[in-house]
């Protein structure tokens, strides 16, 4: 993928996610932050995602892998929701020198 499509994927995919959860100026709308909150909660943000099965008393990999899936998948919400103009102009002025 050339840097020029790069550039444009991620400036729509950021629209597209701000869309969803933010205003057009890109702060965070209540709803946007009320989700983001739940998602947090749920896709385990602020603590460990290592999971101990309650029968076994062990480490069930599987559990916690499932765990570290969900805040993989927060993480990129967050990361596309706060690249900035500069970061995606320092990508377009790249791929015109290119």
């Amino acid at each position: 993928m050339s840097l020029t499509d790069r550039f444009y994927l991620l400036f729509n995919r950021r629209a597209a996610y701000r869309r969803c959860f933010a205003d057009a100026d890109g702060k965070l709308t209540r709803e946007g932050r009320a989700v983001l909150a739940h998602l947090a909660d749920f896709c385990r943000v602020s603590r460990s995602t290592l999971v101990v099965s309650p029968v076994t008393r062990t480490v069930d990999t599987h559990a916690t892998m499932v765990a570290e899936g969900r805040r993989e998948v927060f993480n990129k919400i967050v990361q596309i929701l706060s690249l900035t103009d500069e970061q995606l102009m320092q990508l377009k002025e790249r791929s015109d020198a290119d």
